[in-house]
């Protein structure tokens, strides 16, 4: 939408000084006078300062065009980056999914304990009969 805004007005700008110079020699050509050859030197130059005029909104097109381009580019990268992001976060999402089932059951068999500040005491006695090692069998 932004690059059809400059073209439709360099296209209205175009029209505008072509029919003016059409206007001007067809008036003169109507009217008949004497003044005609001296003003048909004008024509050239509004001829040349369209010509000018389209060569500069042509160049500034192309400008339009390239960032266009660039800015596709940037926005493909930031569609990537941001897919690659959403990976990682759901991946970090089932890892941590993974944690919490883990603690879940240990909290539910007795082994670990998790306080509300967030502490993790692992009961002994679970692992050890009798609540300690003494290095013998059991």
């Amino acid at each position: 939408m932004k690059k059809t805004i400059p073209a439709i007005v360099a296209a209205l700008l175009i029209t505008m000084l072509v029919a003016g110079g059409m206007f001007a020699v067809g008036g003169q050509a109507l009217l008949g006078s004497a003044s005609a050859a001296s003003d048909a030197a004008v024509v050239p130059a509004q001829v040349q300062t369209t010509d000018q005029t389209t060569q500069a909104l042509q160049d500034q097109l192309a400008v339009y065009r390239a960032r266009e381009t660039q800015y596709q580019e940037q926005l493909k990268l930031a569609a990537q980056n941001i897919t690659e992001a959403n990976q990682q976060i759901e991946l970090a999402n089932q890892q941590i999914q993974q944690y919490q089932t883990l603690l879940t059951d240990l909290q539910n068999r007795g082994l670990i304990t998790v306080a509300e500040d967030g502490t993790v005491s692992v009961m002994e006695q679970a692992f050890f009969p009798g609540g300690h090692h003494d290095g013998g069998n059991h």
